[in-house]
């Protein structure tokens, strides 16, 4: 080939790889807010290439399309599916949008789970005792025919006689079953319900509920405390010897108020506090009169110290409970301290 003309080939070839890069070229489809939607336009997709994670939690009956900030995030999970006692399983909360939830997070390069748990007391714990094998050929099932990313155990029903071993088998079962592609996280205590060691081995993120301290339940007070959700990692990592990487931080989007006129512990979503207190600064405090939550400035603090002693990551319940604006939203605080530049 005569070398002026090759020289002339690989100018135009350089311009056009340029070209692509400057316009964003891509075959993905575009996303176009919806006229439902009660957010911002987001940002463009984000790839999950960050050290930390921001995994989310998502109530599927409150899915809005084109309505989640996907660049502030990097894992969701969709609440809930439900085992029954003999193994199998009930999507009914979120038959309706988990295609739509699945396919909007995909063209966002985001990875998606499937979070199970119980809806009726005794059934998850029944189905562990006597048809683990069946539960988790459902779960697995489930998680193929979505086109899902992997699956979630969010267990709670502590009162069934030797249950942790049988869920422990369980999530052996599931992480020898599942193969390398599919992710298995799980939600939760900040104490010992009998984990074990052994407990991470079977599992790749752990959410830690480090909030609902204090609620409807029980005594007024904070129920997110900074102190008490450091020690819940430091708990997970030194005593239950879950790697570091593996450990990741819940935050709650919500609070509890004891004011007059409220129930005892009446929960309120952190965007219903900023609009119940429109002349005060939420996002600085962590309680206005006997209400009590995270305010943007606690969970910040909270980013930091993870990302300072290389904890994986945070956790969100959930991001419908976030404020609608974008200078208000703590998921934007999170995405940009957790995500952003080193």
């Amino acid at each position: 080939m005569n070398l002026r003309f090759f020289n002339k080939l690989m100018i135009i070839a350089a311009a056009s790889c340029i070209f692509c890069l400057n316009t964003q070229c891509s075959n993905e489809e575009k996303v176009t807010p919806s006229e439902n939607s009660t957010v911002e336009t987001p940002d463009p997709p984000a790839s999950n290439e960050s050290s930390n994670y921001v995994v989310a939690y998502l109530v599927a009956g409150e899915y809005v399309a084109n309505a989640v900030r996907w660049h502030a995030l990097t894992h969701l999970c969709v609440a809930f599916i439900y085992p029954r006692e003999d193994g199998t399983i009930s999507d009914k909360a979120i038959a309706g949008n988990i295609r739509s939830i699945v396919d909007e997070a995909h063209r966002n390069n985001k990875k998606v789970l499937i979070s199970i748990r119980d809806e009726v007391k005794g059934d998850f714990a029944g189905a562990l005792l006597n048809n683990k094998t069946k539960l988790a050929d459902n779960l697995l099932d489930y998680v193929e025919k979505n086109n899902l990313d992997g699956f979630d155990i969010d267990f709670e029903d502590w009162s069934a006689t030797d249950v942790v071993t049988h869920l422990i088998r369980f999530s052996k079962e599931l992480y020898q079953r599942k193969g390398e592609k599919l992710i298995q996280s799980c939600a939760v205590n900040t104490w010992d319900q009998g984990y074990t060691t052994e407990w991470h081995k079977y599992y790749d993120i752990i959410n830690v509920m480090a909030y609902d301290q204090h609620g409807p339940w029980n005594t007024e007070g904070q129920h997110s405390p900074y102190n008490e959700s450091i020690e819940s990692i430091i708990f997970w990592r030194d005593k239950m010897e879950a790697p570091a990487e593996k450990l990741v931080l819940g935050v709650p989007f919500y609070g509890y108020s004891w004011n007059e006129g409220d129930e005892k512990g009446q929960a309120y979503r952190y965007r219903q506090i900023l609009e119940k207190y429109p002349d005060i600064d939420v996002a600085s405090r962590d309680q206005i009169d006997r209400l009590y939550y995270n305010g943007k400035a606690t969970i910040l603090k909270k980013c930091k110290w993870v990302k300072e002693n290389k904890i994986k990551g945070i956790m969100i319940w959930q991001i419908f409970q976030d404020a609608t604006d974008k200078n208000d939203s703590l998921l934007e605080a999170i995405g940009t301290t957790m995500l952003g530049e080193e």
